[in-house]
């Protein structure tokens, strides 16, 4: 079996330090470490650690799973359960990472032009998801048809958003339990 090329390893072992840590706490050196790559290997393949962060960005919503299906649920039971994934994932991780995409935007939206648009474009291509899932709901006639799925997607995805961060400072899934509440007791 071929072995993975030192890019790969540099951007997975990147993903998950930043998650751990942060993209602050995390230098070029802590990185290509915890990889077990020669430094100089990663200017091979980066020119920086900001083109870095955005690679690691568009890997980790890739790769996220979102779109995997969730057997013969309908349409919004197939959205609630992909949030209760990611849900469980928050809770066994007892509050300590988050989401990567929110935390990459929340630390470096003002200090990285290149990170800034991947962030904004993989939560563009999120919520996009999410409002198609609304419009298949809505043809199902789970959710009324007159409401704007576009907008509801968005505003989906930033209470979850949200609801992790305030899950984090509070280290509880209280937050989390009220995203469900409200989105899917009331909103949907």
């Amino acid at each position: 079996m071929p072995r993975p090329s030192v890019r790969e390893v540099i951007v997975e072992t990147a993903v998950t330090e930043f998650h751990r840590h942060g993209f602050a706490a995390c230098s070029v050196d802590t990185i290509t470490r915890a990889a077990g790559v020669p430094k100089g290997s990663f200017y091979n393949h980066f020119k920086s650690k900001e083109d870095l962060g955005a690679e690691v960005v568009a890997r980790y919503a890739e790769n996220s799973g979102w779109r995997d299906g969730h057997g013969d649920l309908g349409p919004l039971d197939t959205l609630r359960a992909r949030f209760g994934v990611m849900r469980d994932v928050l809770v066994a991780a007892d509050f300590t990472r988050g989401c990567l995409i929110g935390n990459m935007g929340a630390e470096r939206a003002d200090h990285s032009p290149v990170i800034r648009e991947q962030v904004a474009a993989s939560l563009s291509s999120w919520s996009g998801h999410i409002a198609e899932s609304i419009r298949e709901a809505q043809r199902a006639g789970e959710v009324p048809a007159d409401r704007d799925a576009d907008r509801l997607g968005r505003f989906v995805l930033d209470a979850w958003e949200g609801a992790i961060i305030r899950a984090k400072v509070a280290k509880s899934a209280a937050p989390l339990d009220d995203f469900f509440a409200v989105v899917f007791g009331s909103l949907l």
